[in-house]
């Protein structure tokens, strides 16, 4: 069987859960009140598990900080989670980033 994967972030995948999607997908079919309370109630989950996952209790769970990430290479990971006007500007900033970086190669 095929598997479709939605674009999420690591952080979304850490604090979300599927379930979390499918109520997400709903809301748009929901009345007008069963949306607002849909919504504030994944968005509430996805605090929860967020608060949980920074605690100091669980401190196996904490995301790791790329530290030594090339810029490069960071732009392009945010990128795929952008769209319209926000990934243009990132991409104005790759080009100019390998710009000055043929810039260095040629002194």
């Amino acid at each position: 069987m095929e598997q479709d994967f939605i674009s999420q972030t690591a952080l979304d995948q850490m604090v979300g859960t599927d379930r979390d999607q499918m109520m997400k997908a709903a809301i748009p079919y929901l009345p007008a009140k069963g949306q607002q309370i849909l919504s504030v109630y994944t968005k509430a989950r996805e605090l929860a598990n967020t608060v949980a996952l920074f605690s100091p209790s669980r401190e196996g769970m904490q995301m790791c900080a790329a530290s030594a990430a090339d810029p490069l290479e960071m732009i392009n990971d945010i990128k795929r989670f952008c769209y319209g006007e926000s990934r243009q500007k990132l991409d104005q900033m790759v080009n100019m980033m390998a710009m000055v970086q043929m810039l260095q190669l040629m002194k």
